[in-house]
């Protein structure tokens, strides 16, 4: 396992960046509704319900519903760590576009019950970039550990002492999961029960670069020297995600769903985008070596699958103008084909407590709070051979808190504004080799989003 962690440094390195649920690289906040409301597994008041509650689409009135929003996030993360050469690394690039639109067409009345197909377009995962200026923990230390060869081979160059006297990294990376889909909803018995069966195609596309300079000293060369590196690639999978949906009405008041979607398989191919070295001296021999030292990803393949998903929720009418829902979610990462990297975790699950209230007629708001909880083992975090991953993006435990209000602008035209805040919880680790370093991060949702019925 150990041979893939460079090779996949920033596969996994986008897990919490935009991520609000328990698994690596899927989205839960794919509509402006459900950063208002995480308890959406059984809502059926909007067409976003096709990423939550699909069965639920043959429970919504006859005609056609249109749903279309856009998240701007913002993400401020923090690592410290008084031994290296910056004792406090940050990142805080935003994620300026994320839209998600979907699409419901209710027929009414078909045969026994009621039919609706429903499609989707939009970004179900990833859905960001990070940059880290000044490097990360695990970058300055991938650049010490090569600077003894660099040192040797400049003496066997030139003679003398080669001296390391400093480095700086930058690291950046981005990761965008295209999703389309479509399916179908039947419900039966007067409503009282509905199924629904779809897929989505999910199109991974994402990119590293890390780029560096290391400062040396030989008195053979006048002195002072420096090399720098730039490591550059891309990396695309795509893959097929069948969805089922679920849901009872045993009561006229309280609405059950269950969503479950089957393991994606994503196997990754990179591509080696740039791969070069300069050095102040001129010195082709140099250049090579520099260049020998560096991940070659030309031709590797590795999967990184997204887990099954299981989810389970339920909503009661409380009041004419108030209704409360729950949703657990469970995502299987242990059992999903992580390249190696299964190992690592358990089954991640979050739990989500929401609420909507009608203030007066034309206008509703929606409170929420979500526990999530990430599954990775506590040895995960504390292996060095890791930290260029998991100081890029350090996989923490969060809650989220959302609010929003929804207001009809005219017949059949809702237009919902919503902002959340994921506080991720911060953890101290000490790594294997003694390392001590405190991780903390918090993301900024402002969403807006359209809703028409015709």
């Amino acid at each position: 396992m150990k041979k893939f962690s460079l090779l996949l440094t920033l596969a996994i390195m986008m897990v919490g960046s935009t991520v609000f649920a328990g698994s690596l690289d899927y989205l839960s906040n794919q509509s402006a509704k459900y950063c208002a409301n995480t308890a959406s597994t059984a809502r059926t008041d909007g067409a976003d319900i096709v990423a939550y509650n699909p069965a639920g689409t043959a429970l919504m009135g006859q005609g056609l519903f249109i749903d279309v929003s856009n998240q701007t996030l913002l993400k401020y993360y923090t690592a410290k760590e008084d031994a290296m050469l910056a004792d406090e690394y940050k990142q805080s690039e935003p994620t300026l576009l994320l839209p998600n639109v979907y699409a419901v067409y209710n027929f009414g009345q078909m045969g026994m019950g009621k039919l609706a197909a429903f499609a989707q377009a939009g970004i179900i995962g990833g859905g960001g970039t990070l940059k880290w200026d000044d490097g990360t923990v695990g970058s300055n230390i991938f650049a010490v550990s090569k600077a003894p060869a660099l040192q040797a081979g400049v003496s066997a160059l030139v003679g003398g002492v080669t001296t390391f006297t400093g480095y700086k990294t930058a690291l950046e990376a981005s990761s965008v999961y295209y999703s389309f889909g479509g399916g179908v909803a039947y419900s039966l018995l007067e409503d009282m029960i509905s199924v629904s069966a779809g897929a989505k195609y999910v199109m991974a596309r994402r990119t590293g670069k890390v780029t560096g300079t290391m400062n040396f000293s030989n008195p053979n060369v006048g002195g002072a020297f420096a090399v720098t590196i730039a490591d550059e690639y891309e990396y695309e999978a795509d893959g097929i995600t069948p969805v089922f949906g679920f849901d009872a009405k045993p009561m006229k008041e309280l609405t059950i769903g269950v969503r479950y979607e089957m393991e994606t398989d994503l196997e990754f191919e990179y591509t080696q985008k740039d791969k070069t070295s300069t050095n102040t001296l001129s010195n082709a021999t140099l250049k090579s070596t520099v260049e020998s030292l560096l991940p070659d990803y030309t031709d590797v393949k590795a999967n990184q699958n997204l887990p099954q998903i299981l989810s389970l929720g339920a909503e009661y009418v409380v009041m004419p103008e108030l209704t409360v829902g729950v949703t657990g979610t469970m995502y299987f990462m242990s059992k999903a084909d992580l390249g190696g990297y299964e190992e690592a975790y358990g089954t991640g699950y979050e739990v989500a407590l929401g609420a909507t209230y009608k203030v007066m007629e034309p206008l509703k708001i929606a409170a929420s709070v979500m526990y999530t909880d990430q599954a990775v083992k506590a040895e995960y975090l504390e292996d060095d051979t890791e930290l260029l991953t998991t100081s890029a993006n350090p996989i923490l435990n969060s809650i989220f808190m959302g609010f929003g209000a929804t207001y009809t602008v005219i017949p059949n035209l809702d237009l919902t504004c919503a902002v959340s805040w994921v506080h991720y919880l911060p953890e101290d680790v000490t790594t294997d080799a003694g390392l001590e370093i405190n991780y903390k991060k918090e993301v900024y949702n402002i969403a807006i989003g359209a809703s028409y019925k015709m």
